[in-house]
């Protein structure tokens, strides 16, 4: 019960975190980083390592294979409909959806292992 508490409370403890770090250090002021760019980095952590801990396998090959699909669809909804490349718009609208995406597997299976 306590794995499955902290599963739950996981995404909203990085979130509040991070925000806090980001406003003491004043970190927006010096990058041009946002709170959900960083969290990122740890919900897909928390996918791969929460999955491991519930099931024994591991989500994170089958989630690089999402996000590698996504991005070639991105890439080809870009060239043909702007007819142009530009990396910076196309990193930044990425990991925008990635983060999206890694938010929506995370409360997928947060409800996938309070319904079994």
């Amino acid at each position: 019960m306590l794995m499955k508490l902290l599963i739950t409370l996981y995404p909203i403890l990085i979130f509040t975190i991070i925000a806090i770090l980001f406003n003491f250090f004043r970190i927006r002021k010096h990058l041009p980083l946002n709170v959900p760019d960083v969290v990122t980095f740890f919900l897909i952590f928390g996918l791969h390592y929460f999955s491991r801990q519930v099931t024994h396998v591991s989500i994170l090959p089958y989630f690089l294979l999402l996000l590698s699909a996504l991005a070639l669809i991105l890439l080809l909804l870009d060239l043909f409909y702007y007819r142009e490349f530009s990396a910076k718009n196309f990193l930044h609208f990425f990991w925008r959806v990635t983060f999206f995406m890694t938010l929506l597997l995370y409360i997928c299976m947060v409800f996938v292992i309070f319904t079994t």
